[in-house]
């Protein structure tokens, strides 16, 4: 039987420096699809999930990848498609110590810089875009029964020449197998802000938005969905014989389907899994995606937590994203997440194009204003594959390009100015008199006091 070794590297440190990526212990929801396609083949697969699973040192990996027939290695799980970090020294030089004839990369880095990841790997093969049957059809030439030639969405090297081939078009979801949740641990995830035991499930993949910070490049820039059946097997799957006791939909925007999301509340009310095994979950959506009757049942089937992107605080720098959405819309997504009684993140950004420091205290005024749960704040980071990268650098993929070294899009002075305010943002949201008292009144001293340590490292991270 042959044998499939599958990799999620560990990144460099918690926190990305300069962009202030979290690299947080998410499961590698694209790798364990790929695992349960290469097993219904007949392959033998292990999952080597070093981010997560603390049993495991990077010399066992390297030693398992010996015998292994294929290696699939990515540089970023599932989780970060769409906003990965760039901070990957470690990745690729933990790649460069793989048998190089057997390895394939996937991920957002080598998709859109194909010919400088095989350079900076040595592999033999690089996946652009949606991996999971490209690496099927890949595990066959790997057997010897095919030619890489004919395998759509991939970049190889052909003695010392790199050969691209044309795009692969994306498959219907519903040809997704399960997960194979089996291979992994689920007490090895966790997610700071909603637990432990945490896996992750997609109802979707893409958004039919188009902001202008926004990379769907991994996603081809579609929007597809899923159908409610299988998706509901699964969630029952993950809680019934893995333990999930909390759960991230991760979508880009989960209640743009409100039939789905009525569905998968329905069904979890249904179950009652919120009351009877503590089960809680979260999810992203816009702010003006979410009615008052949905959050309703939302909150009753277990969800604890909505990320909202809020984005910037002026409303001409907002429009100028292309988020089509307003301020007005953001506040009553947000305030009608409260009077439902359920947690709210906010995501805000400095630095888009025509900010001045004036335009970033009107988002800290307005980061006040909404008063989430928790905001989270970041300076802009264009990256490949979104539009504002591409206005300045051009649209990808960047066939033979090196990899970025550098994510940094302004000017040393331009730089110094939005990590100042990034820190005094995080400092003069967190530390309010009131939202201390409240945080403590809802839950407890050392959970807030662990959020704090958490968002203060991350304010001051270098």
């Amino acid at each position: 039987m042959s044998k499939a070794l599958l990799i999620a590297p560990s990144p460099e440190g918690l926190v990305a420096k300069k962009t202030r990526k979290f690299h947080r212990r998410f499961p590698p929801l694209s790798l364990l699809i790929t695992a349960s396609l290469l097993r219904s083949h007949g392959w033998d697969v292990e999952l080597h999930d070093l981010n997560a699973n603390r049993g495991l040192s990077p010399e066992q990996t390297l030693n398992c990848a010996k015998t292994a027939d294929m290696i699939i290695l990515t540089t970023n799980p599932y989780a970060d498609w769409q906003c990965p970090s760039y901070a990957i020294r470690s990745v690729l030089e933990f790649a460069r110590h793989l048998p190089s004839e057997r390895l394939v990369i996937t991920g957002n880095h080598g998709s859109l810089y194909p010919g400088g990841m095989l350079k900076a790997t040595g592999s033999k093969v690089v996946v652009r875009d949606e991996p999971e049957y490209a690496v099927l059809e890949l595990a066959e030439v790997f057997q010897g029964k095919g030619y890489l030639s004919r395998i759509d969405g991939i970049s190889y090297r052909d003695g010392d020449n790199i050969r691209h081939t044309g795009q692969r078009q994306p498959a219907s979801m519903d040809d997704f197998p399960a997960p194979a949740y089996h291979l992994v641990n689920l007490r090895d995830y966790y997610y700071e802000l909603l637990g432990g035991q945490f896996a992750l499930l997609e109802t979707s993949r893409g958004c039919p938005y188009s902001c202008s910070f926004c990379n769907r490049s991994m996603f081809q820039n579609r929007y597809r969905k899923r159908s409610v059946v299988p998706f509901l097997q699964e969630l029952d799957d993950l809680v019934q014989v893995h333990g999930c006791r909390s759960l991230y939909i991760f979508d880009l925007e989960f209640t743009l389907d409100s039939k789905m999301a009525e569905s998968v509340c329905r069904h979890l009310i249904d179950r009652d899994y919120a009351k009877l095994l503590g089960f809680r979950w979260t999810c992203q959506t816009r702010a003006d995606s979410v009615t008052d009757d949905l959050l309703k049942l939302m909150k009753q089937s277990g969800c604890a937590l909505i990320h909202f992107g809020a984005e910037a605080g002026n409303a001409e720098i907002l429009s100028n994203t292309r988020k089509k959405i307003s301020k007005k819309a953001i506040r009553k997504g947000v305030e009608s997440a409260k009077q439902a009684g359920i947690q709210t993140a906010a995501f805000f950004m400095f630095g888009l194009p025509g900010e001045t420091s004036a335009h970033y205290e009107e988002t800290l005024r307005f980061a006040l204003e909404l008063s989430p749960t928790y905001a989270s704040f970041h300076p802009l980071l264009p990256i490949p594959g979104s539009p504002l990268f591409e206005a300045k650098y051009g649209k990808g993929p960047y066939w033979n390009d090196p990899l970025p070294a550098d994510m940094t899009y302004f000017t040393l002075e331009q730089e110094h100015e939005i990590s100042r305010f990034v820190r005094k943002a995080y400092l003069k949201y967190y530390l309010r008199p009131g939202y201390i008292a409240e945080r403590i009144a809802h839950g407890n001293r050392m959970d807030y006091l662990k959020q704090l340590k958490l968002f203060i490292d991350f304010a001051f991270q270098k």
